[in-house]
């Protein structure tokens, strides 16, 4: 059985972490959270590469730089999901991807699939 695809899912408060983790593993895939940047530099350590990351919408837009800086400087070319509010801009700095505001679970899983299937093409590619 392969393994399933490890994502990093970055939150502001654990409600909106569990209310994400919930929805990804529900869809079979391995989460781990973290609420800080601190819990950012711990889980790319540990792990040293994850399939995606997520950074949540309530993120404000400086923590969002830290968090992917963060997240090149330790986990390389880990594809960056950035979830923004409605009517506002995303960071749009290190992000490779962005998503307005996803409470919904419908458009966050078909993006992640979107994000994870061009990662496997690109991998495919390779070898």
């Amino acid at each position: 059985m392969p393994t399933p695809c490890r994502i990093l899912n970055v939150a502001l408060n654990e409600s909106l972490s569990k209310m994400r983790s919930a929805i990804l593993t529900g869809a079979g895939y391995e989460v781990v959270s973290a609420l800080n940047i601190l819990e950012v530099e711990r889980a790319c350590k540990k792990y040293r590469s994850f399939d995606l990351v997520i950074i949540g919408y309530a993120l404000p837009k400086l923590e969002k730089r830290r968090t992917m800086t963060t997240v090149r400087k330790l986990c390389g070319a880990t594809p960056i999901l950035e979830l923004y509010p409605h009517g506002t801009a995303p960071v749009d700095e290190e992000a490779d991807e962005e998503l307005p505001s996803a409470d919904e679970p419908e458009p966050l899983l078909t993006k992640v699939k979107e994000i994870l299937a061009k990662k496997g093409k690109k991998r495919q590619a390779a070898s």
